[in-house]
């Protein structure tokens, strides 16, 4: 008896496209309404420079308009002249339609590059 094939492919979404970020940054809403289950964002840091962090979390919206923080989507601040990779896993099912992240940038000249890509299954392949 065969039971078809329930093999279902993740999907890559681009949260923040790998660049380097000078300043704080909202990044552009993603739509999730496609997607179901947990979603993996990963942040790849590079060393910003002497004395520079970054602080990146996950914010919602129903609308892509208003956004909010979502409570524990936040990735450890770096620190400062310090690389950092690192993921998070968020739901769909407890979060609005549309999440973003959003970088806080301190200290003077930044310099590194910073990408957070998320990983997940759609609804239906």
């Amino acid at each position: 008896m065969s039971i078809g094939n329930t093999r279902r492919t993740l999907t890559a979404l681009s949260f923040a496209p790998n660049d380097v970020v000078a300043a704080d940054s909202n990044e552009t809403g993603v739509d999730l309404q496609d997607y179901e289950g947990d979603i993996t964002l990963i942040l790849d840091a590079e060393a910003g420079g002497s004395g520079v962090t970054y602080a990146v979390k996950v914010q919602d919206s129903s609308d892509n308009s208003t956004f909010a923080d979502v409570s524990g989507a936040a990735f450890t601040t770096t620190t400062a002249n310090t690389a950092l990779v690192e993921s998070l896993t968020i739901n769909t099912d407890e979060i609005k339609r549309y999440a973003r992240v959003v970088i806080d940038v301190t200290g003077s000249s930044p310099s590194g590059a910073v990408s957070v890509v998320g990983l997940g299954r759609k609804k239906y392949n």
